[in-house]
């Protein structure tokens, strides 16, 4: 079969041109942020690779010593922590996502370039946070003893209580997973609303790549998964500063809440790092296959239904904690049904691969090892979704096997064959191939050593997280085998990155189409252009850019570009080019993450710093409001009218109060829970209902008053939209003042944060509720300045609704709060 002539990308500078150092520092291009993401999670890849080898070295014999046993507590917490959150996380959503994104959905930048790159810098920030306990450590800072966390990667309470970690090490840990959270929701709010918003004209959700269908699901886990972790690691932080006690049995709490919370973000996290491997596999297996991706229909389905089976399978990593047979029932049913799904993405791609027309590149190779890797990790994790079973694997290093073939084998496997087979696209240089089959046979082999034994060591008893073990056990063996697997790994990275390092420096150019693919983004030079697209593609088909070439999703004759016509398609679109509004950079969002840094430096040093801090992020926040006023018109005068009407703004704020349901949900459950245990001192009678009931009328009559501020501006009345604005803001003061008066009262009473566990639970959930109220009236605050300086107006009123959605949700919260808390104290206790 002859190929038709393939569309020619349009030439000009790439994205990697020009700009020097403050234009990497300053830049909003996704492209850009995604090599910064790629650069910074590779570097971190190495230092949680280094962790891995000296956990392997000190395992590598019975009684060893090349660690102590603190040192090596803090290191195997380390590898987990950077393994998951540092390296394959930003792999996936920050370099490969963040890239491809726009390019595969036919769109010039994402929905908000600068809110993509602070998800960077407080990416970076958080990541240095939490190894800055080793600087410290080495450069004996302060008087508290401090270091590298070292309760591991989980977190389990009472480990991370101040009376068994008194050192700053868990602090380090809490407070950077706070700003890598933040950063993830920001991510995720930002790659949704993308994906949603601005795909190209005709490119329907069922026409999309299957990687973006992946990429979809999984910011929709992360928005919905973090803020249970995100509400753990606060009551955490109040533990260990406040004086608090949410974990200790003690005071009538307990430490399975912690379980709860981090395991309800912790199984949609496996799939958070899981679908969007799958997304790659599915992209890498047709293209070297020459066929189309079978089943694509049920392989998006299924990626929709394995993220809603995420919700109900968090209990099964809780069999051993005695839930009951109710709940371990209930766990294990969802646990097996979660199988189905995740095998009909198997057999959908052996079935792909089944009678192609192969090409084992490198890509190719790590994406078929996936599948049989994953699938060796899957079948030994359906053991698990049955308790008696479970039972007797758990903490051991069985389940240790389990989840490194499933991220390491699954995942990790998966991110190797993306490197190569998008690489060329990034770099605009190939990969060695020769080098990428050698690095291939020497990781399949390293990984299948190291990690196959310890299913026997998991079956015969060795328990996971151990420093070390006695010579008489059984065990030295498969140790010494998996150590030397491990250091097998370690040679076959070594050649990884030599194999980048040397593509960099004097490697191949990569043509723009260089495996013949099926997806946008090799429809334009290699590395792409600024602006993605000189006119944007219009999405006809499934695998739109393989039709363009051969006509068919089967690669028939016809429906083919003459190259006269390529020709002067490309033309018509370097002249298009000439008058592209693209984003302008900026300097805020690297401050506003250098304000959370200083905030979290302040937390454990000096509390003036962290007044510095929320200073910087304050006045980041406001100049990156009003950094460029007439961008949004600007912008919208010069996209397509297919893009004109859409703003991502109001879908993202949809998608915040999405995530913070999510947030308050945990809260205010946790207040219900906690409620009945109090054990001493003033109960849920102290509440003053009278007080608060006029105040919860100030909040709801303050939604009236945003819309009336709403609706001035629409029809042009200016004045009074900053009358009511500010009449808006006025009554939220007016509710923060009766909280003040209210705290202060129970204050007087003898009810403080420390004194029991209703208090604790009642000012966290009402606490925080008051400061989203702070928040809005500052916000409203701000938008009346902005109204009085001529910024605000009928043709910029979308500010005002945007501030008048948070407003309104706010107001619907305290309902449920109220109604909760102060009302049905009322009924329970008549």
């Amino acid at each position: 079969m002859a190929a038709q002539p393939k569309p020619l990308p349009v030439e000009g500078p790439h994205y990697l041109e020009g700009g020097g150092i403050l234009g990497w520092l300053t830049t909003v291009d996704h492209k850009r942020v995604a090599v910064l993401y790629g650069v910074t999670a590779l570097l971190l890849m190495l230092v949680g690779g280094t962790e891995a080898m000296l956990i392997r070295t000190q395992l590598m014999r019975p009684d060893n010593h090349v660690l102590t046993a603190a040192w090596y507590n803090q290191i195997f917490t380390m590898h987990g922590t950077t393994m998951i959150f540092l390296v394959i996380m930003p792999l996936e959503t920050g370099f490969f996502a963040n890239f491809l994104i726009p390019l595969q959905i036919g769109a010039r930048d994402v929905a908000f370039p600068r809110i993509n790159a602070l998800s960077y810098w407080l990416f970076l920030a958080g990541a240095v946070f939490m190894h800055l306990g080793l600087v410290t450590h080495v450069l004996n800072l302060g008087t508290v003893p401090s270091g590298l966390p070292n309760a591991g990667w989980f977190g389990y309470a009472n480990l991370t209580e101040s009376q068994y970690s008194p050192g700053l090490n868990i602090d380090f840990w809490d407070i950077g997973l706070l700003i890598l959270g933040v950063s993830s929701v920001l991510a995720a709010l930002n790659f949704f609303v993308t994906i949603v918003n601005m795909r190209a004209p005709g490119m329907t959700f069922m026409r999309m790549p299957m990687f973006m269908w992946a990429i979809l699901v999984t910011t929709i886990l992360i928005l919905l998964a973090f803020p249970a972790l995100t509400v753990g690691l606060i009551f955490l932080f109040l533990d260990r500063f406040f004086g608090t006690h949410f974990y200790r049995v003690t005071a009538g709490a307990t430490p399975i809440l912690w379980q709860h919370l981090f395991w309800i973000f912790g199984h949609p996290e496996v799939y958070i790092m899981a679908l969007p491997a799958f997304g790659m596999i599915s992209e890498i297996l047709p293209v070297f296959s020459r066929k189309p991706l079978f089943g694509y229909p049920m392989m998006a389905y299924s990626l929709v239904l394995i993220a809603f089976l995420s919700y109900g399978v968090w209990g099964h990593h809780m069999f051993a904690t005695g839930m009951g047979p109710i709940a371990d029932a209930t766990f294990a049913i969802t646990s097996m049904l979660i199988a189905i799904p995740t095998g009909i993405k198997v057999f959908s791609w052996i079935a792909t691969v089944w009678g192609g027309r192969l090409r084992f590149t490198t890509a190719m190779l790590f994406a078929l090892a996936f599948i049989i890797e994953f699938t060796i990790g899957g079948l030994s994790g359906i053991m698990h979704a049955s308790a008696p079973i479970d039972l007797q694997q758990t903490d051991s290093y069985f389940v240790v096997a389990h989840f490194h073939y499933v991220l390491g084998g699954g995942v990790l496997f998966a991110i190797l064959g993306a490197f190569y087979y998008w690489c060329p696209k990034i770099s605009g240089r190939m990969l060695d191939e020769t080098l990428g089959k050698w690095q291939f046979w020497l990781l399949v082999i390293g990984f299948n050593l190291t990690f196959f034994p310890m299913h026997w060591l998991g079956t015969w008893g060795m328990p996971r997280r151990i420093y070390t073990y006695a010579p008489g056990m059984g065990w030295s063996t498969l140790n010494f085998v998996e150590t030397i697997g491990a250091y097998i790994q370690a040679v076959s990275f070594i050649v990884f990155f030599a194999n980048i390092l040397l593509t960099l420096r004097r490697g191949e150019k990569a043509a723009a189409d260089p495996w013949d693919g099926r997806t946008l983004e090799w429809s334009v030079a290699s590395p792409p252009p600024a602006y993605n697209f000189a006119v944007l593609p219009e999405g006809g088909s499934r695998d739109d850019f393989w039709v363009q070439k051969y006509g068919t999703l089967a690669g028939a004759h016809g429906g083919g570009s003459s190259a006269a016509g390529a020709t002067a398609a490309a033309h018509a679109a370097a002249e298009a080019a000439e008058h592209i509004h693209m984003p302008a950079p900026s300097l805020y969002p690297l401050l506003f993450a250098l304000g959370v840094f200083l905030m979290g430096v302040g937390a454990l040093a000096w509390l003036r710093i962290v007044i510095l801090g929320g200073m910087v992020v304050a006045l980041s926040i406001i100049a990156m409001a009003f950094e460029y006023p007439a961008h949004g018109e600007e912008a919208a005068e010069s996209e397509p009218v297919f893009y004109r009407g859409v703003d991502n703004r109001k879908a993202g704020m949809w998608a915040f109060l999405g995530s913070e349901c999510v947030f308050f949900t945990a809260l205010i459950s946790t207040y219900m829970v906690y409620k009945s245990r109090n054990l001493a001192g003033p109960d849920a009678q102290i509440l003053n209902i009278p007080l608060t009931s006029f105040s919860t009328f100030i909040l709801l009559m303050s939604s009236l008053l945003m819309v009336l501020a709403l609706a001035a501006f629409r029809r042009g009345d200016d004045k009074w939209g900053r009358i009511w604005l500010l009449g808006t803001a006025g009554f939220g003061c007016i509710f923060l003042g009766g909280q003040v008066y209210e705290f202060t009262d129970f204050y007087l009473q003898g009810l403080y944060m420390q004194t029991n566990i209703f208090g604790q639970t009642f000012y966290t959930l009402v606490g925080t509720h008051g400061f989203h109220v702070f928040i809005g009236v500052c916000w409203l605050v701000t938008l009346a300045i902005a109204g009085f300086l001529g910024k605000i107006d009928s043709k910029r009123s979308l500010a005002v609704e945007i501030a008048g959605l948070y407003w309104h949700f706010v107001d619907v919260v305290w309902i449920v709060i109220f109604t909760l808390v102060y009302l049905m104290r009322t009924v329970k206790h008549a």
